[in-house]
């Protein structure tokens, strides 16, 4: 249950840099930069593990 708690704080952060993002997009007309670009995959790819992780522990449970 933990690991999903985390996965949701994670898209959190992802949804905050996004917004970041857009917004500096749309006021200033600038992109993002690499080392955001490498967060956001990071948090990604860290939201997938989670979510399998979790997933998987919830259905040996259950099981």
């Amino acid at each position: 249950m933990i690991n999903i708690l985390f996965a949701i704080f994670l898209f959190g952060v992802l949804c905050a840099i996004c917004a970041k993002g857009i917004y500096r997009a749309i006021k200033y007309k600038q992109s993002l930069s690499v080392k955001e670009y490498a967060l956001l995959t990071a948090l990604a790819i860290g939201i997938m593990i989670a979510l399998y992780a979790g997933g998987n522990n919830l259905t040996l449970k259950n099981s």
